[in-house]
């Protein structure tokens, strides 16, 4: 039978699949009578049986004085493989999370629209720990429109967490918001320079560098540990540069 050759595949040993196979076709019978229908060994029978009945594939009843063994429905061995599925899946996610902690390849991820650019900064909110730090350039824009791309209660979340950000921006942002806050810590590009002045945003945080432009409401993130270290070095150069306000 081609079942034969299948049964193995999803769990069964050979003999297992073997003793299943022969009670299907014979109905109840003793392990005697098993040991004739298959040639396996009543040692190994014996060994087999109680394994059988624990996958719930076969099960036993006394009559007199003889034990009888009797295989379940096949349907059964839906379970079966329905098991070793799951079983697979949940293996699948472990070695994916591995792969992807040793993989050097850059993730890129294209978003659009109001909704994307909100999705960067939940992304941001979610990824970074309590008191971890994430760095901004800011662009020439006013503040009340770029913080519509700003999720529900994404500032208090910001805050509780205590998370911590440093901002290079240009002298109208700055001018713009002058107030100091808990956990904020800004530097202000000379007015002469025209760096901020293509409504581009760059936000670098965990393992992660985003672009957002403002203009067309779309963004990418690469998700990259040495591509995220390169700009968090740009950044500090620059930051180190600057006049403290």
């Amino acid at each position: 039978m081609e079942i034969a050759k299948i049964l193995p595949k999803i769990g069964l040993s050979q003999h297992q699949s073997d003793i299943y196979l022969s009670l299907v076709e014979s109905g109840p019978a003793r392990i005697s009578d098993i040991y004739k229908n298959t040639g396996i060994h009543r040692p190994i029978i014996y060994q087999v049986l109680p394994k059988l009945e624990a996958k719930e594939l076969i099960s036993h009843s006394i009559k007199g004085k003889q034990k009888y063994f009797a295989a379940e429905p096949p349907r059964k061995l839906r379970k079966l493989f329905s098991d070793l599925i799951d079983s697979f899946d949940s293996q699948i996610d472990l070695l994916e999370e591995t792969y992807s902690a040793k993989s050097i390849k850059p993730k890129v991820k294209y978003l659009e629209g109001k909704t994307g650019l909100k999705s960067v900064h939940e992304d941001l909110v979610n990824s970074l720990k309590r008191d971890d730090i994430y760095y901004r350039f800011t662009a020439n824009t006013d503040l009340e429109k770029f913080e519509k791309y700003h999720p529900q209660n994404y500032k208090k979340r910001r805050d509780s967490k205590g998370l911590q950000r440093f901002i290079i921006n240009n002298e109208a942002v700055s001018r713009e918001k002058k107030s100091k806050k808990l956990g904020r810590f800004t530097r202000t590009i000379p007015a002469e320079s025209d760096l901020f002045e293509h409504g581009i945003n760059l936000l670098i945080y965990d393992k992660k560098t985003a672009y957002l432009d403002l203009n067309s409401e779309t963004a990418f993130v690469i998700e990259n540990k040495n591509i995220a270290e390169f700009h968090k070095s740009i950044f500090k150069l620059i930051w180190e540069k600057l006049e403290k306000q």
